[in-house]
């Protein structure tokens, strides 16, 4: 599956209803090639994170590849201001627990192209170790970004969906494996930063983002 995942940042003086016009344009003309669509407008408190999200499955790159201009064509779009935007592929990692998700959260970031590859292979690590940590995040995925547009070469994209806001912004960002180990790769006071850009970005869902293959039937 190959993912693309857009955060429009949207002139100054536009207003709610400018971006969900927008969002509705672009859920009409990604719809008939996506296997799943999220265009939503972002919540308050995110960093660098846009005025609308547009989050994209497809069944693999040729069909991104055949909506591609369609899409571009409404972001082209006098409202429009700046955008950033990932494309990617990954293998998702369940959520622990049983619950239906209503916040999907990204994260782009930018790591350092002279950081040594052992070191950036154990941020991704620990990056992918916090559900195993932190209970309140479903349904997650950390990729490398296959192609990267805007304010930063982005590296990185992690994304995770929560049964509820309280869950992103509660236990997710106190909790002490976040502080003790992920922040330390962001904060140069706190340890050995790599990370010299990032997107954090967030938006209300209805049902599942992240797509999970479904398991094998045992033979």
């Amino acid at each position: 599956m190959f993912k693309v995942t857009k955060l429009v940042h949207l002139a100054a003086d536009a207003d709610a209803s400018t971006g969900a016009a927008l969002a509705g344009r672009l859920h009409e003309v990604a719809a008939p090639s996506a296997r799943r669509v999220l265009v939503k407008p972002t919540l308050p408190g995110g960093i660098n994170g846009g005025d609308v999200i547009a989050h994209l499955h497809f069944d693999d790159e040729s069909h991104w590849r055949a909506v591609e201009s369609d899409i571009t064509a409404q972001l082209c779009a006098p409202e429009v201001r700046h955008i950033d935007s990932v494309g990617y592929t990954g293998v998702p990692t369940p959520a622990p627990g049983r619950f239906e998700p209503t916040v999907y959260r990204t994260l782009f970031v930018s790591v350092d192209d002279s950081v040594d590859p052992a070191v950036v292979e154990r941020f991704e690590s620990e990056t992918r170790a916090m559900p195993n940590h932190i209970r309140t995040i479903g349904t997650s995925q950390l990729s490398q970004v296959h192609e990267s547009a805007g304010s930063a070469r982005w590296t990185h994209v992690w994304e995770q969906e929560y049964a509820n806001l309280d869950g992103l912004l509660g236990p997710y960002m106190t909790h002490p494996y976040h502080w003790a180990h992920i922040d330390r790769w962001f904060d140069p006071e706190r340890g050995p930063r790599i990370v010299t850009r990032l997107c954090h970005s967030f938006c209300a869902i209805d049902g599942p983002t992240i797509t999970v293959a479904a398991p094998a039937t045992p033979r």
